[in-house]
C-alpha cells in the first residue's frame, strides 16, 4: 500500500523507504490483464506435482495438463527432419557426420548461409531473414492456388502472438468514446482479451453459435457492432480459424461474409490461422482469408486490409518452444508497414532458431529428397492421431450424462457443455463464488476442496451472466476434481460463451439475468480441454471425468 504524503518524514526518520513500484502505482493495465489458459488452477497443478515428487501419498501418479495446447510436453515426438537440420545449424561441425541425410545437411548450409556470420547465434534484421520470407511467400502461393505473396509483406516473428499483438498496437488510438474496439469471438483465445486489457483498447465481443457447432454468425457481428459504437470506435476484427477453443472451420461461404462484413463496416480484418494444418471432420476444409479475399475480386481484393498469422506451434511440429511464426499483410498503407518495421525493430529480432524451424515447415523435403518419405509418414501419423482424439473426445463427452460436446472439427481442443445440478451452484454462491473479488478472482479455494478458483473477466461490454457468475460452479467441479483423477483444464471463463438455453430449447437473451438462487441453476458452464495427451492417457482421463461429473452430479442434485 501507497503511504500518505504525512508519512514520509517518519519513513526517513526509521531509515525506511518507500517502493517506487507497487500494486497503487503500477500501470493499472497490466493489473487488467488475465490469462486463465495459465492462472491459479494451473499453479495448482504445479503445487500438486511438486507433491508427488515429494512422495506426498495422493489417490492419482501423475498430473495430466490437458489446459495448454502444447503437443511435446504431451509426448508428441519432434519431426525428425526439423530437429536434424536444427542441430546441423546450431553445431556445424555435424554437416561432417555420415549420420544425417545429405539433404538435411544442404538445407542447413543454405540457411547458415543467409545467417549473419554463417552462424544461428547472431541476430538477424528485424522483419526475419529474408531468405526464409521469400520461402514463406513461395509456401503461401502453393497453398493458396498460385495466388501471389510479396516476401517484403511476411514478416517473421515470435510465434503468431507477438505478430497479433503488434498488429494491435498499430490499431489502438484514442480516448474515451473514440477509443479502438476490437471484435473478438466468444469462446476466445485468451491472448486477445489480455492484450487488449494491456493495451487499454475496448474489447468487443461477438458469440459463435454453440448450436450450431460454433458457427459465425454475420448478423452477430452487425448487433455486437451496432452495441459497440455507443461507446468506442470498432476498427479490428478478429477470426480464428479453425477455432481456439471451439475446434469450428469456417466454411468458404462464411468468410465470403466475413470478408464484405468488415469491407463495408470499414475494419482491418486479423485472421489468425496457426491451426490451419489441424483439420480432421468430414467435409470440413482449410481456406485461408488471404485466398478467398484474393478470388472474390475488386472491391474486396485491392481494398480490404487483412493481417494473417501462422506459427511453428501447432499442426503436426507442435515446436512451441522455438517461438517461431509469421504475420502477412495485405492492403496495409506503406506508411503504417513502416511503423510496423519500425516496431519490430526495438525487439531487435524473432529467435533465429524459431525462424529457421518456420522456413523448414514452410519448405519440408520434396518427393525426390531421401528424408521425404519420414518426414510424410511422421507428419501424416500425428494428425491422423489427432483426428483419432478429436473423435474419442466427441464420442465420450456425449455418451455421458450432463456433457454435451459439438464436433471438434479442427485445431487441439474441446469446448464441452457440463450441466451444474441446482445445489452445486448454490453452494457456490454461499462459498462466495459469484462475487467480485475473494475466492473468485483466483485466490485459494475453501479449505478442503484441493484447488484454486479460477479468475473472471471483467470486460464492460459483454453481458455480466457470460462473464462472472455463471462461470463459478464450473471452478467448484473443477477443485473438486483435483481430489479424483488430476488433470488441468481450463473453467469457461478463460475463453467465455454464448448465451445458455432455456429449458423451452429457446435462446435466452444476452441482457444478465437475476442473480437470485432460483436462477443459479440455469446456465450450465464450459470448459476447454485439450485433445493433445496420448491415446493411451487421453481415454482414462476422458472417462474419469465423466465418472466424476456423474458422482458430483448425484451428489448435489
Amino acid at each position: 500500500m501507497a503511504l500518505r504524503a504525512g508519512d514520509h518524514s517518519q519513513v526517513a526518520m526509521n531509515g525506511l523507504k518507500e517502493k517506487v513500484l507497487t500494486l497503487d502505482t503500477m500501470n493499472p493495465c497490466v493489473r487488467k490483464v488475465e490469462y486463465a489458459v495459465r492462472g491459479p488452477i494451473v499453479l495448482r497443478a504445479l503445487e500438486l506435482e511438486q507433491e508427488l515428487r515429494q512422495g506426498v501419498k495422493k489417490p492419482f501418479t501423475e498430473v495430466i495438463r490437458a489446459n495448454i495446447g502444447d503437443a511435446q510436453a504431451m509426448g508428441q515426438k519432434p519431426i525428425t527432419f526439423l530437429r536434424q537440420v536444427l542441430a546441423l545449424c546450431v553445431h556445424p561441425d555435424l554437416l561432417n557426420s555420415p549420420d544425417f541425410p545429405e539433404d538435411a545437411k544442404r538445407r542447413a548450409e543454405r540457411i547458415l548461409q543467409a545467417c549473419g556470420g554463417h552462424s544461428l547465434g547472431a541476430y538477424s534484421i528485424s522483419s526475419g531473414i529474408q531468405l526464409i520470407r521469400e520461402d514463406v511467400a513461395r509456401y503461401i502461393e502453393r497453398r493458396d492456388g498460385g495466388i501471389p505473396a510479396d516476401p517484403n509483406n511476411i514478416y517473421l516473428s515470435t510465434g503468431a502472438s507477438d505478430a497479433i499483438v503488434t498488429v494491435l498496437k498499430l490499431l489502438v488510438a484514442g480516448e474515451g468514446r473514440t477509443r479502438t474496439g476490437v471484435l473478438i469471438p466468444i469462446p476466445q483465445y485468451p491472448l486477445y482479451s489480455a492484450a487488449l486489457a494491456e493495451l487499454n483498447a475496448v474489447q468487443v465481443d461477438y458469440y459463435l453459435d454453440e448450436e450450431r457447432a460454433w458457427a459465425l454468425d454475420v448478423a452477430e457481428l452487425r448487433r455486437a457492432l451496432a452495441q459497440a459504437r455507443d461507446h468506442c470506435c470498432p476498427r479490428a476484427l478478429c477470426v480464428i480459424n479453425p477455432g481456439n477453443p471451439t475446434g469450428q472451420v469456417q466454411a468458404r461461404e462464411c468468410i465470403e461474409a466475413v470478408i464484405r462484413f468488415a469491407f463495408e463496416e470499414r475494419l482491418f480484418l486479423m485472421a489468425d490461422e496457426v491451426y490451419q494444418d489441424n483439420v480432421y471432420a468430414e467435409g470440413s476444409q482449410f481456406h485461408s482469408f488471404k485466398k478467398v479475399l484474393t478470388e472474390m475480386g475488386p472491391p474486396y481484393a485491392a481494398q480490404q486490409e487483412l493481417a494473417s498469422f501462422h506459427s511453428v506451434s501447432k499442426g503436426y511440429m507442435g515446436e512451441c518452444g522455438f517461438r517461431g511464426g509469421y504475420v502477412e499483410v495485405v492492403n496495409m498503407d506503406p506508411a503504417v508497414q513502416s511503423q510496423m518495421q519500425k516496431l519490430m525493430s526495438v525487439r531487435l529480432c524473432p529467435p533465429v532458431p524459431g525462424q529457421l524451424l518456420l522456413d523448414l515447415v514452410v519448405s519440408p523435403p520434396a518427393p525426390s529428397e531421401p528424408s521425404f518419405a519420414q518426414f510424410q509418414a511422421e507428419r501424416q501419423a500425428v494428425l491422423a492421431e489427432l483426428a483419432a482424439k478429436a473423435k474419442l473426445t466427441e464420442q465420450v463427452f456425449n455418451e455421458a450424462p450432463g456433457i454435451r460436446c459439438n464436433p471438434v472439427q479442427g485445431a487441439m481442443y474441446s469446448f464441452p457443455r457440463v450441466q451444474l445440478p441446482p445445489r452445486a451452484v448454490q453452494r457456490a454462491q454461499v462459498r462466495g463464488l459469484d462475487r467480485r473479488g475473494g475466492a473468485g478472482r483466483g485466490e485459494a479455494g475453501p479449505p478442503g476442496e484441493g484447488g484454486a478458483w479460477a479468475p473472471s473477466s471483467d470486460r464492460s461490454s459483454s453481458p455480466p451472466d457470460l462473464r462472472s457468475w455463471a462461470w463459478r460452479p464450473t471452478c467448484s467441479s473443477a477443485c473438486a476434481f483435483w481430489r479424483r483423477p488430476a488433470s488441468a483444464w481450463c473453467p469457461g471463463v478463460a475463453s467465455g460463451r454464448r448465451k445458455a438455453p432455456t429449458t423451452s430449447g429457446e435462446a435466452r437473451p444476452r441482457a444478465a439475468p437475476p442473480r437470485s438462487p432460483q436462477h443459479l441453476c440455469l446456465p450450465p458452464s464450459l470448459f476447454r480441454m485439450t485433445i493433445l495427451p496420448p491415446l493411451e492417457k487421453l481415454r482414462p482421463l476422458l472417462e474419469k471425468l465423466s465418472q466424476f461429473h456423474a458422482k458430483f452430479t448425484r451428489e448435489y442434485s
